[in-house]
């Protein structure tokens, strides 16, 4: 019973960071509209000054998000069994 549990959170939280991330990127590219950029790897090429720090600001709300998950699972893995 207590591996069905812990397959059932690992799902969830799978399914929860790759959301995530997803939903930041598209969160992103929805804010910086046509402006003209290109991500190559963690660097990003662009001359306006709004696509990067915009780009920075996402960044660090990816970390944010990644260690709350962490967080997260660490706190609803302790409580089980």
């Amino acid at each position: 019973m207590i591996a069905l549990a812990y397959a059932i959170i690992g799902v969830v939280f799978v399914i929860l960071a790759f959301g995530g991330i997803f939903m930041l990127d598209h969160w992103f590219s929805q804010r910086v509209g046509d402006r003209p950029f290109a991500i190559k790897g963690r660097q990003i090429e662009s001359d306006d000054p709004f696509v990067r720090r915009q780009f920075w600001l996402f960044s660090l709300a990816k970390v944010f998000y990644c260690f709350g998950l962490i967080g997260l699972l660490i706190a609803v893995v302790s409580n089980v069994g």
